[in-house]
C-alpha cells in the first residue's frame, strides 16, 4: 500500500513539474503552428485561389532555388566546422590544468556576446581592408578594397565565419561541462591500461559525450537553416543589396512584408519546419539519441 502511494505521488509530482513546460509548448509551439498552417492556405493577391497554391507559388519563385543553394552550401561549411572545432577545443580545455581553464572558458564566452548588428559592425571592420588590422595580410592576396572581400562569391564563407564565432564559445563551454560528468575512475583506469592522451580523448571521452554532440548538432542545424540576421543586416546597412533574399528566411520576410503575400511566406516557413524536423529525426534516430543504454566505448 505504501509503495503504491509513493508511486502515485511520484507521478503526480512529475506531472506538476512537466505541466508548465507542456503549457508553454502548446501556447508558443503547437498553437502557432496550427495558425500558420491555416494562414498558409489563405488567399492573396498573387494567389486568389489560396490553398496549396501558396506552396507551389514559393517553389516556383525565381528566388527560391538560389536561396536554397546558398543555405545548403552554408550548412555544409558551418556544421562540420562547428562540430569538429567545438569538440576539439572542448577536449583541449578539459585536458589542461584547472587553474588555466577558468580564464579560457571566459574567453570563449566573449564572442558569444557579440551578435546581431554588433557582430556585423565588428566583422565589417575586421574584414574591410581599409580599417582591418589584417590589412597587410589582405594586401598579400591582392585584397585592397572592401568589394574584394564583400562580394557575392564570398558571402557563404563570411556568414559561416560570423555565425561560427558568435556561437562556438557557448557550445565549447557546454561540451566542456559534459566532459566533467565522466568519472575520473574511468579515465584513470584507461591510463593504467596504457592509453595515451589521444586514445583517452578519442576512445573514451568522445564516445561518452556523443549524445551531447548530437544535441548540439540538431540545434546548430536548426539555427543555420534559419539564418537571417547576418545577410539581412549586411544587405540593408553595410553593402545595400549585396545579400538581398540570400537565405530562405529572408525570402519569407520579403514575401510577407514587401510582397504582401503572407500565405506564401507562411507556407515557406512551414516547409522549413518540416525539413528541420525531418533532418532532426534522422540525426536523432540514426545516433540512438534516446537509447537509455550506456554509450559503448571503442576498444583500444
Amino acid at each position: 500500500m505504501f509503495k503504491h502511494r509513493a508511486q502515485l505521488m511520484s507521478r503526480i509530482n512529475g506531472f506538476f513539474m512537466f505541466f508548465p513546460y507542456l503549457l508553454l509548448l502548446v501556447m508558443f509551439a503547437v498553437v502557432p503552428i496550427v495558425l500558420a498552417a491555416s494562414v498558409s492556405l489563405e488567399e492573396s493577391l498573387t494567389n486568389p485561389g489560396g490553398g496549396f497554391g501558396n506552396y507551389l507559388f514559393v517553389l516556383q519563385d525565381f528566388r527560391f532555388l538560389p536561396a536554397l543553394i546558398n543555405v545548403s552550401l552554408f550548412l555544409l561549411i558551418y556544421l562540420p566546422t562547428m562540430l569538429i572545432v567545438v569538440a576539439g577545443l572542448s577536449l583541449m580545455l578539459d585536458s589542461i590544468k584547472a587553474r588555466h581553464s577558468v580564464p579560457l572558458r571566459l574567453a570563449y564566452l566573449v564572442p558569444a556576446g557579440i551578435t546581431g548588428s554588433v557582430a556585423i559592425l565588428v566583422w565589417y571592420f575586421m574584414l574591410e581592408p581599409t580599417y582591418s588590422p589584417f590589412a597587410p595580410l589582405f594586401a598579400e592576396f591582392g585584397w585592397t578594397q572592401g568589394t574584394d572581400i564583400f562580394n557575392s562569391s564570398n558571402l557563404i564563407y563570411i556568414f559561416a565565419l560570423m555565425t561560427f564565432f558568435t556561437g562556438a564559445g557557448n557550445w565549447i563551454v557546454i561540451q566542456y561541462g559534459s566532459l566533467q560528468s565522466i568519472p575520473d575512475e574511468l579515465l584513470e583506469a584507461a591510463r593504467i591500461d596504457g592509453a595515451n592522451s589521444l586514445q583517452v580523448a578519442f576512445r573514451i571521452k568522445l564516445p561518452l559525450i556523443r549524445k551531447y554532440l548530437v544535441y548540439m548538432l540538431v540545434l546548430v542545424m536548426a539555427a543555420g537553416l534559419q539564418i537571417f540576421v547576418e545577410p539581412y543586416l549586411l544587405s540593408s546597412s553595410v553593402y545595400p543589396g549585396i545579400a538581398k533574399d540570400w537565405s530562405l528566411n529572408q525570402l519569407s520576410y520579403t514575401l510577407a512584408f514587401l510582397g504582401s503575400n503572407l500565405g506564401a511566406a507562411t507556407a515557406l516557413s512551414l516547409m522549413l519546419l518540416v525539413v528541420m524536423l525531418g533532418l532532426a529525426l534522422i540525426v536523432i534516430f540514426r545516433t540512438d539519441f534516446f537509447d537509455e543504454a550506456k554509450t559503448k566505448i571503442k576498444e583500444s
